[in-house]
C-alpha cells in the first residue's frame, strides 16, 4: 500500500472512531447541533498561504527518532509517510514554516519519551518571530506542538529577570498554526510557554490528550484559537482530571467559533497559578505569577456535553494544600490552603451551552455574560460567588454583567445562582 493510501486508511479509521464515541456519549436537544457539524474531519491539506518552499525535506532519507532542523520555509515531500518513526523537527529560526502536507506522525512502539512533535524554540535567549506550521497531523508524543523560550522560567528568575515585559522580549511570538491535529498525547496536545504572544491557532484538532487540550502558560498574552474542536481531553488513567483549555496567568488572548466535546474538567478554565511548588528550585516553572488572566474574550463557541464550559477563576475555591502554594494565601489549615486567584474583566458573549452540568462559573470581578444561548439540559447555566473568598479581606465577587441570554425551559431566576454576598455587585439585565 502507498503511504498517501495509508495516511487516507488512517484518516478514514480515526474519523471512524470519533463519530462512534460521539454517538455513544452525546445527545443533542437541538436540532440545529448536527453531530457531522461537531465530529466532522478537516481535510489533511488546506492551503495556509505560505511563502514559497525554499526547502523540501525528503522523508525517504529520515531515520526513526531524528531531530528536523527545520531551515527556511520548509515542505515534507509529497506521500510522506512518518508513521511510528518518532520523528521531531524544530523551528528555531524567524521568518520559517513548516509544511507536512497532510503527512502523520507518530511514535513507535518502544518509544516511551515525552519529547514533542514539533518544538518551536530559539537558539539563545533571544526573541525569533514570524514562524507558521501547517497541514501535520500528530499521534502520540509528549505534545504535538510546544512553544517556548530557550532557557526555563526557573534560569531567568535566578538571574532577576522577573519582569513580564523583560520576558515576553525573550519569547516566541507572530506564530500560526493551522490545521494541525494532535491525538492521545501523553501530556496537553499543544503548549503555549510563558511570555509567547501572537500566536493565531486555526483549524486545530485536539482529541484525548492525557492533561490539558491547549495550555496557555503564565505570562502569555494576544493569542487566538479559532475554528477549532477539542474532544476528550483530560481524562489520564480515565479519570477526568484536566480541561480542554487551560488559561494560566494569560491575557488578551480570543477563543472564538470552537467547539468543545465531552473534555475531562471542562472547557475553559481561567485562573492564576498559585506558584505552585515554591520551594522546590528544581522545578522548570519555578516562577511567582503577577498577572491575572485578564481581558480575555470567549465568544462563539459551542459547548456539548461537559461538566464546565467556561470557570472564571477556577481555583478561588479549591483545596490547594497538595501544591505547595508560595503565593497569594487566603486561609490555611491543617488539611487545607486556599489562595487568592485572579481572572478579572473576562467577556463571555454568544456562546451555546448544550447538555453542559455547569455552563458558567464566576469567582472573580469584572465578568461579562452577555447573548449565549443555554439549552434545557443545561443544570445549572450560571453562578456567580465565591464563599471563600467572602471571608478574606479580597471580600465578595463583584462587577459581574449578566445581559440578553437565552434559557430554554428555565427562568432568569432559575438559571442563574449568586451568592448573596454577591448580589448587590451583580447587574442583571434579562428580555
Amino acid at each position: 500500500m502507498s503511504s498517501l493510501n495509508k495516511l487516507l486508511l488512517t484518516a478514514t479509521l480515526i474519523s471512524s472512531a470519533i463519530g462512534l464515541a460521539a454517538c455513544e456519549r452525546l445527545t443533542f436537544a437541538n436540532s440545529d447541533v448536527g453531530l457531522d457539524d461537531v465530529v466532522a474531519m478537516p481535510p489533511l491539506v488546506i492551503d495556509a498561504k505560505l511563502p514559497k518552499a525554499t526547502t523540501t525535506i525528503d522523508c525517504e532519507q529520515l531515520t526513526p527518532k531524528q531531530i528536523v532542523k527545520v531551515k527556511g520555509h520548509s515542505v515534507l515531500s509529497a506521500s510522506c509517510d512518518l508513521t511510528a518513526k518518532s520523528i521531531r523537527f524544530e523551528l528555531n529560526d524567524s521568518h520559517s514554516s513548516l509544511d507536512c502536507q497532510g503527512a502523520l506522525l507518530s511514535t513507535r512502539t518502544d518509544d516511551e519519551s515525552t519529547a514533542s512533535a514539533i518544538m518551536i524554540k530559539p537558539k539563545t535567549d533571544s526573541a525569533i518571530k514570524d514562524i507558521v506550521v501547517a497541514n501535520c497531523h500528530v499521534d502520540g508524543y509528549g505534545h504535538a506542538l510546544h512553544i517556548r523560550q530557550y532557557s526555563q522560567p526557573n534560569q531567568r528568575y535566578a538571574r532577576g529577570l522577573i519582569d513580564p515585559a523583560a520576558n515576553r522580549a525573550l519569547a516566541p511570538s507572530d506564530i500560526r498554526v493551522i490545521n494541525v491535529s494532535s491525538q492521545n498525547s501523553i501530556n496537553s496536545g499543544m503548549f503555549v510557554g510563558d511570555h509567547v504572544h501572537g500566536v493565531s491557532f486555526d483549524k486545530v484538532r485536539i482529541q484525548n490528550a492525557g492533561t490539558v487540550g491547549l495550555y496557555l502558560e503564565f505570562g502569555s498574552r494576544d493569542n487566538v484559537i479559532k475554528n477549532s474542536v477539542f474532544i476528550g481531553n483530560g481524562f489520564r488513567t480515565f479519570k477526568p482530571n484536566r480541561e480542554a483549555i487551560a488559561v494560566d496567568s494569560s491575557s488578551n488572548n480570543r477563543i472564538e467559533n470552537n467547539q468543545f466535546i465531552h473534555n475531562g474538567a471542562g472547557s475553559i478554565l481561567l485562573y492564576r497559578n498559585c506558584f505552585e511548588h515554591a520551594d522546590d528550585q528544581a522545578r522548570g516553572n519555578h516562577f511567582k505569577r503577577t498577572e491575572s488572566s485578564r481581558d480575555n474574550i470567549i465568544r462563539g463557541n459551542i459547548f456539548n456535553d461537559e461538566p464546565v464550559g467556561v470557570w472564571v477563576a477556577s481555583r478561588q475555591s479549591r483545596n490547594l494544600k497538595g501544591f505547595e502554594c508560595g503565593a497569594y494565601l487566603l486561609k490555611k489549615t491543617a488539611f487545607a490552603s486556599y489562595h487568592l486567584d485572579s481572572a478579572k474583566d473576562n467577556k463571555i458573549i454568544d456562546n451555546r451551552f448544550e447538555q453542559v452540568e455547569q455552563g458558567i462559573i464566576v469567582e472573580d470581578d469584572g465578568t461579562l455574560i452577555a447573548g449565549n444561548k443555554f439549552a434545557a439540559n443545561v443544570r445549572l447555566p450560571i453562578y456567580v460567588g465565591s464563599e471563600i473568598r467572602e471571608d478574606s479581606a479580597a471580600g465578595a465577587i463583584k462587577g459581574t454583567v449578566i445581559q440578553n441570554n437565552v434559557f430554554i425551559d428555565k427562568t432568569a431566576e432559575q438559571a442563574i445562582k449568586i451568592r448573596e454576598a454577591s448580589k448587590t455587585a451583580t447587574h442583571i439585565e434579562q428580555p
